[in-house]
């Protein structure tokens, strides 16, 4: 589970990227909420 949480991570920083080199702005804010959910619901170790 903790693999699978952690490669959602990953995609979605790369995705950012991306979107960022592209230039779609509402794109990049909405991945990056979504990152910022996961990252709230990991536990801290």
């Amino acid at each position: 589970m903790k693999s699978n949480v952690n490669e959602a991570i990953l995609v979605l920083q790369y995705q950012i990227k991306r979107y960022q080199a592209m230039g779609n702005g509402a794109m990049c804010q909405t991945l990056t909420g979504k990152l910022n959910k996961l990252l709230a619901e990991q536990p801290i170790m």
